[in-house]
Formats: C-alpha cells, structure tokens, sequence
C-alpha cells in the first residue's frame, strides 16, 4: 500500500511543467478572469482565491476527460461561476446549521428575536441568485454578446434575457461577502519590522508556531520552521531573473485593512513587488499571505495610489530552473541595449 501512495505521488516531478506551462499559456487572459472573480465574489482577495480555485479545477479536470475542449476561455468562466454559486449555496446551508444549532442549545429561547434561518437563507438567495448575478457580469461588465453569456452558463440566450431584466439594479449592488477580521495595526508594524530588519527571532516571536505560510498560487508552509525560507527570502535579489533591487516595505491600508507592501527597483523603475497580509488571533499571527505572482491583485492595490507594479518577465508564478537561460539571456539582451542604441546614435551622428 505504501508503495502505491509513493508511486501516485511520485508524478509530482512529471507534472510541474504542464502546470507551468498551463500558467503561462493562460497569462494573456488571466486579468479577465480575475476581473470577473472579483466582480462575482465582491472583492479582491476573494477574487484571487476563487481564480486559483478555477485554475486547479480546470487542470486537474484536463487529466480526467477526454473531450476536446473547444472553447476553453468560456470553460474557465462557466467553472469558476459553478465554484461560486456551489460556494453560496454551501454558506447557506452552513447558516441553516448554525442557526438551528443555537436555537436548539439555547434553554428559554426567544421567539421575538431569534431569527428563522429558512427566512434567512431565503432572502439571502433572493438577493445574491448567483446565475442572474454571473450573467450580469458576464454581460455588463465583461461585454459578452448576449449568445456567448449563454454558451458560457449552458443556457438559452432568452433564459440570459430574463436573468438580465430580474438582476440588473439590484444584483450589483449585493453587499460585499464578509472576511477575516482585519490585523491591528501594531502587529502589522511588528511584523514589518521585524522582516525589513531580517530578524527571524522577533517574526518568530510575533508569529504561531503553526502559522501558515502562503505564496498565493505558489508554495506553502504550515509551521514556522517551515517558513523561515520565505522570511529569509524576502531580501533575494537577482534582476535578471525579476527579482528587483532595493527592497523596501510600507505599511497601507486598502478597504480598512492595514497589511505590508513590499517595493522593489527593476530596470530602473521602482514599484509594488508583493503584498503580505495578516490574520491574527490573540495578538499572535497564526497566516500569512504573500501575493508576490497575483500582478491583477498588485495593480488594484497599486492603481488607487498612482503607483506602478514591478514588471517581473515571469508574472504569474515563480521561475524554476528551465526558465533560468532564457531569463538571463533576456536580461542581458535589455541590458545591452541602451549601449547598443548609444553606440548606433554616436555612429550615425
């Protein structure tokens, strides 16, 4: 039995390069996909999340079917549509539980103020109804033609009409999905210092033993030991290979939240690098997360505040060893060439 779970999982060697180059592939329409995660789940983060849950979903599903995928765009919209509206419809029934679980442990319960969790989650379906809220963004916000929204949701282009007429003005308009507690501002700065100053025993301190640790879309890490590479290498420079020189953080806030934004110079132009946001309990930080491969999150972190991002040659995932001599004959090609264009204009002058 051991044999055969070594045996599984010893396809993982074999299987990073069809996911790298998947990713790489999938670049040019990775904004668009984010920009409508974000529109369907009401946020940024959630948007990133549900676009790395699409992304692994898709792959993972290219392994089982042997059907010819003859429209992979609308495939990777209509899954991550049915990721979201599983997920609503699982926060519901979720709900529902919790909700019956306080009504049946309370002692004298109140009929006046309890709430009815049926009602509740009702008026919660009302209000989101995921497929009116997919084709609305679907149509509206990404400008799909009305015969394209309904290949993309497997439905009939006068099913998409009706969606449209019942969702518009108020779908739009659904509060925002809840989220973490945010950090306190003075852990936040802790941890800032702590990683600009490289000391490992104060970020040690501030963290959990069992803190997760994770590169969005990348690796990660569940204990502090762990980690300490990721903290270690957050001082790595190697231009030519996009990791940019003088890093720098600050402390912002972005919708309320205080988190760290890293900043580094690459072809002379200095921008955000990567974003580190904190979840804490108890005044000790139990996760982390790095979005350093996210550039759709950066730039609608960056964007508000007038700044670039760093435009890394690989965007959406770290490079590995087989990028290396393309990176750095890349690099080196843009570095000689202002010498080349001076040596030329001298020439000709």
């Amino acid at each position: 039995m051991t044999n055969n779970i070594e045996a599984a999982f010893g396809v993982q060697r074999r299987v990073r390069g069809p996911w790298r180059r998947y990713l790489d592939c999938l670049a040019p329409f990775r904004s668009e996909l984010h920009r409508y995660c974000c529109k369907l789940t009401g946020n940024v983060w959630d948007g990133e999340d549900l676009v790395q849950d699409t992304l692994i979903r898709v792959f993972s599903m290219l392994g089982k079917i042997d059907v010819q995928l003859d429209n992979p765009k609308a495939y990777l919209i209509r899954t991550a549509t049915n990721l979201w509206i599983d997920r609503v419809r699982r926060s519901i029934r979720e709900q529902e539980l919790l909700q019956l679980a306080a009504q049946q442990a309370a002692v004298e319960p109140d009929a006046g103020s309890s709430l009815d969790a049926g009602v509740a989650a009702r008026e919660l379906l009302e209000r989101l109804q995921p497929q009116e809220r997919a084709a609305l963004v679907l149509k509206d916000v990404l400008d799909y033609s009305l015969d394209e929204t309904a290949a993309v949701l497997k439905t009939t282009v006068g099913a998409v009409k009706s969606a449209l007429h019942r969702g518009r003005g108020r779908m739009l308009e659904t509060p925002r999905s809840p989220r973490t507690s945010a950090p306190s501002r003075a852990i936040v700065e802790a941890f800032l210092q702590a990683l600009a100053g490289k000391d490992l025993a104060r970020l040690e301190q501030l963290c959990a033993k069992d803190v997760s640790v994770e590169m969005v879309g990348g690796a990660q890490s569940e204990n502090f030991e762990q980690s300490r590479m990721f903290f270690q290498h957050a001082h790595t420079v190697l231009p030519l290979l996009g990791f940019g020189l003088a890093p720098r953080w600050e402390l912002i806030e972005f919708d309320g939240e205080p988190m760290v934004v890293g900043f580094r110079t690459l072809e002379g132009v200095e921008g955000i690098n990567e974003i580190h946001r904190i979840e804490e309990h108890q005044g000790v930080i139990t996760r982390v997360r790095l979005y350093c491969f996210c550039p759709d999150v950066l730039h609608a972190v960056a964007e508000p505040r007038g700044l670039p991002v760093v435009g890394r040659p690989i965007a959406y995932r770290s490079p590995s060893l087989p990028d290396v001599p393309r990176l750095l004959l890349s690099g080196l090609w843009r570095k000689l060439r202002p010498q080349r264009t001076a040596r030329q204009t001298s020439t000709a002058t």
